[in-house]
């Protein structure tokens, strides 16, 4: 009996350590990163409360009366000046009682700390500056990003936080200083350039010293004369032309100041809060560089920070002319995707049309969102939004696409538009004959085009010096580059050796009509004879579909589709999204599927 009492024990123990081993063995789940592996792991925000809430808010309503089944968030603005209007005298009622009942109903909290303006007892701070236009010397409520004060303010804000809410808020939406409603820029009411500030023009002073080395060294790239390095000044944006490479320096300056404070500011949130979940708005209407809004070195620098998303706030933005969301989708989405982060959506407010909402379906299963945002009016479109949503979202596969359109990043800084001239024209016509991704320098730079079989070019002649090799090196690995007229292209010094070498070995037996073909390596540059987007697209269609002809069966030219059907596709590694802009039916045609194999989207 002694014995099998022994063994009883033992036979347990070989046992549990067995079992022990085979769960080891078992493959682990990678972390999540913010970008959703399942549609179980799609976030579906619903918006909004206020902390605390004022007069004409209604939290509960919100909660109580406006929730749809399939909510996994509700999102909240925490406003700094009304929750802590004395120093460490906190007003929490409304985010407490707001909280457990989020709870009680199994919903989550995502929550954005609206640190943009500060409560007046902040104000007294050494090193509090507020945002200050640098042509009027106007000033703006808002805590200046280069003041040393607005990293205090970040650190007393989330200390604090995360003492009373650690272990309950599931997502923190980041909310910059700088920036009207947080996103990631400068953009504040009638200040074309708000970093008049002392701390601004003391961190330009340093940077631009800190590129060029010395004074005399700056002077002679910039064509200036100044006596000593505190003399340094902005250029004027009235004749921002008179010199490229200052103008240059100077707004690149400002977007990658604006990278860089947001680093700062995600490394005091990840002091507080290690492991919780990351939202980055990148909005305006407009990709105006003066906004200080460089989205994909944004999404890059973002990725650091993981799990991450980044919520493009141009969710149907189509009612212009030409439609815009998807064309700003993709400026951010291939980033995301190539990082391995979350990208989300949210629409300009809560009026969207139903008919709006069913292209937005589309668009954002296209772009491969895994994050959605909608104020509550818009989950009520239809009785089953969320579920709409999940028949036609695809998060565990990526799309494909193999045609870049190539953001001019050097050229939007000289011309200072608000968008590359002709290209949302071009694309929005485009989308109905193929599917593409917007390149720009910075994923060049990154080694991004050789994603690419094929880049499409809608403007822009100017690049930086790094640019024209990369771009070189991948024609003679087989890259095929259409331009829209001769690629007489040069650096920020003037240099075109790089670009006129892809022209001397001109291929005269095509039989494209108005188009100049030239071998370049493995490559072809096709240069079209267009002024307008009206006349270069038919000849971009026609030279793609040459070129698909000549893809092997196994690896097709993805992404494009050439019909004039007014439909438009997607194509994933398991078969093909096509949206029917007539109908605003969307559907998924599996690879290999006969016709009863569609699964429609109504």
């Amino acid at each position: 009996m002694a014995t099998l009492g022994l063994a009883v024990p033992l036979i347990a123990l070989l046992i549990a350590a067995f079992v022990g081993v085979g769960e080891c063995a078992q493959p682990e789940k990678p972390p999540f990163t913010g970008a959703a592996r399942s549609i179980d792991e799609v976030s579906f925000i619903n918006g909004d409360f206020m902390f605390p809430e004022r007069g004409t808010d209604n939290n509960h309503g919100v909660l109580l009366q406006q929730n749809v089944p399939g909510v996994t968030h509700f999102e909240s603005y925490a406003i700094w000046c009304g929750l802590e209007p004395q120093k460490d005298v906190w007003n929490l009622k409304d985010f407490d009682e707001m909280l457990r009942l989020c709870e009680e109903h199994h919903v989550k909290l995502l929550v954005l700390p609206w640190i943009m303006t500060a409560p007046d007892w902040f104000k007294k701070t050494p090193g509090y500056a507020p945002l200050t236009d640098m042509q009027t010397g106007v000033q703006a409520d808002y805590l200046s990003p280069w003041a040393p004060a607005t990293l205090v303010a970040f650190d007393h804000f989330y200390e604090a936080l995360a003492r009373h809410y650690k272990d309950r808020i599931s997502i923190i939406k980041l909310g910059c200083a700088g920036s009207t409603f947080g996103e990631v820029g400068l953009s504040i009411s009638d200040h074309a350039y708000p970093c008049g500030d002392p701390y601004a023009r003391a961190d330009f002073q340093k940077r631009m010293l800190g590129k060029y080395g010395t004074l005399s060294q700056l002077n002679a790239a910039w064509g200036t004369s100044f006596a000593n390095d505190s003399a340094i000044s902005f250029p004027d944006p009235n004749h921002h032309t008179t010199h490229r490479q200052r103008w240059v320096d100077f707004i690149s300056w400002i977007q990658e100041s604006q990278v860089r404070n947001m680093v700062t500011y995600l490394k005091i949130i990840r002091k507080y809060f290690p492991a919780t979940m990351l939202d980055i708005p990148l909005g305006f209407g407009s990709d105006l560089p003066r906004d200080g809004c460089d989205r994909t070195a944004i999404c890059r620098a973002a990725a650091d920070f993981k799990p991450v998303t980044i919520r493009s706030t141009h969710a149907s933005f189509n009612r212009g002319n030409p439609p815009l969301a998807y064309w700003f989708y993709k400026r951010m989405a291939p980033v995301c995707h190539h990082l391995g982060i979350g990208f989300g959506t949210e629409p300009p407010g809560g009026d969207l049309t139903y008919n709006e909402l069913r292209r937005q379906y589309f668009e954002d299963a296209s772009a491969g969102v895994s994050y959605i945002f909608h104020y509550f009016q818009n989950y009520h479109l239809s009785p089953d939004v969320i579920g709409e949503y999940k028949h036609v979202l695809r998060p565990q596969e990526q799309s494909l696409v193999d045609i870049g359109v190539l953001y001019p990043s050097t050229q939007m800084i000289l011309d200072m538009t608000h968008f590359p001239e002709g290209q949302p024209e071009f694309c929005s016509a485009g989308r109905e004959y193929f599917d593409y991704d917007l390149v720009d320098e910075n994923m060049i730079s990154w080694g991004m085009l050789g994603g690419y079989k094929v880049l499409l070019h809608t403007t822009g002649k100017v690049f930086r010096k790094s640019t024209l090799p990369v771009l070189g090196k991948w024609l003679n690995q087989g890259g095929i580059l259409v331009t829209r007229g001769t690629p007489l292209w040069e650096d920020l010094d003037g240099k075109t050796e790089i670009a006129t070498a892809w022209l001397t070995n001109e291929d005269k037996t095509t039989a494209l009509t108005g188009v100049r073909v030239y071998r370049v390596g493995k490559g072809r540059v096709y240069a079209v004879a267009a002024d307008k987007i009206a006349d270069y697209l038919p000849k971009v269609v026609e030279i793609l579909t040459c070129s698909a002809k000549a893809q092997p069966a196994a690896a097709p030219l993805n992404g494009f589709d050439g019909k004039d059907d007014q439909k438009y596709v997607t194509d994933f590694p398991s078969g093909r999204l096509v949206f029917d802009t007539k109908t605003l039916a969307t559907e998924f045609i599996p690879k290999a599927a006969s016709g009863n194999g569609k699964t429609t989207i109504p």
